[in-house]
């Protein structure tokens, strides 16, 4: 038993030490370099511990480097999270670092049951950490988050079986006992190391990958569409459709200009988001919406008739027309002005609809602006 035991805590070391020196090489290549290098840590400052322990020296100190290393495994995996639970959970954090650390400290001062104190307060990082996993965003490897999830929240149950062993474990146990269930922790975080390690830097380069992919797909202002992805989403509309109808229509803010001189472009920049909530309130879901750029949108519309379009066209305009927007101690109205362009021909092309629906615009600014082009009678 004792053999296996120091096969285990060897392995623990040796894997620790690989894993860590292999996070800091990802941390110097400058991939999300404060998260590995809060993984690294996590690696050396346990692999320090075991050395202690193993050697005799400052081994009650041990606990302490233990307790520190699931921190820092938590630290850099709220890091990889912007949400406002990942930052509630960051306060907690620190709250139970902060709590942890004196109650180990007390606990190697004044009992002889500090490993069983350490051990609980290890499995409460690894609860939060487990939380804080199943809150990240986005659809990367959703299979593998939870698989990563559950690893967490079965390391976070042994530690606390372990806790309760190692505090009662001499009463109701024999010491073999007490060896196999630190045994099965140990080897449970050669597991976590192991599958962290190469999980991990693929989920990352991934959750990075969504993120070039979004600030490429959307618009930052707006969060709309921008314009080469409302193009390309605008086309696969195309493709895909038979002879039922669409409708392209290109939106644009009248007299924008005249905003951002007299009230400066931070200024401008919140009307365009107002506006854009505005639209993609009515429309998202049913239709593509996106920002063409500059004060400019643009709406598919696929499967309405004329009439309905033009119903729609005309509630988008006077929901703008009612907007009130505060700047400087003043109240801003804009309105805006429409060109559409209607097709059922399937050959019909991007470009084709888009020139149409651009001219249609000229002719609404043309009119007096916070018009429709081409026009026809709507009842409100």
């Amino acid at each position: 038993m004792i053999s296996l035991m120091m096969f285990l805590v060897f392995a623990s070391l040796t894997v620790n030490i690989a894993v860590g020196c292999y996070f800091f090489a990802l941390a110097k290549s400058q991939i999300e370099t404060r998260v590995f290098s809060l993984w690294a840590a996590s690696c050396f400052i346990y692999s320090l511990g075991m050395a202690f322990n193993v050697t005799g020296l400052l081994s009650d100190i041990a606990s302490l480097f233990y307790f520190v290393a699931s921190f820092l495994l938590l630290d850099g995996l709220l890091l990889l999270n912007d949400s406002s639970i990942a930052a509630r959970l960051k306060v907690m954090s620190r709250y139970a670092l902060g709590v942890g650390t004196v109650a180990i400290v007390l606990a190697i001062l004044f009992s002889r049951h500090h490993q069983a104190v350490t051990s609980f307060a290890i499995s409460t990082m690894f609860l939060l950490s487990s939380v804080s996993f199943s809150v990240q965003q986005g659809q990367t490897l959703h299979a593998v988050r939870r698989f990563f999830k559950a690893l967490l929240m079965v390391h976070a149950i042994v530690m606390v079986c372990q806790s309760g062993l190692l505090a009662f474990g001499e009463r109701v146990v024999i010491e073999s006992a007490l060896y196999e269930i630190t045994g099965v922790g140990i080897a449970a975080h050669i597991a976590l190391c192991i599958i962290t390690s190469v999980l991990l830097p693929f989920i990352v380069v991934l959750q990075q990958k969504e993120k070039w992919q979004n600030l490429a797909n959307y618009d930052g202002l707006t969060g709309l569409y921008g314009r080469r992805a409302f193009i390309r989403q605008a086309l696969e509309q195309l493709a895909q459709r038979d002879e039922s109808p669409c409708t392209l229509m290109v939106i644009d803010v009248d007299h924008f200009k005249t905003i951002n001189d007299q009230y400066g472009h931070p200024t401008g920049d919140r009307v365009l988001k107002v506006i854009a909530t505005e639209l993609r309130n009515e429309v998202e879901g049913t239709h593509i919406i996106g920002r063409l750029g500059g004060e400019e949108f643009a709406i598919l519309v696929s499967n309405v008739s004329k009439l309905e379009t033009f119903k729609l066209a005309d509630l988008l305009r006077r929901k703008v027309e009612a907007l009130e927007i505060e700047a400087d101690n003043e109240i801003i109205t804009v309105t805006i002005s429409i060109g559409m362009t209607f097709s059922s021909n399937v050959e019909e092309t991007w470009h084709t609809l888009f020139n149409r629906a651009d001219t249609e615009l000229y002719n609404a600014k043309a009119r007096g602006r916070n018009q429709i082009s081409p026009r026809l009678q709507v009842v409100a």
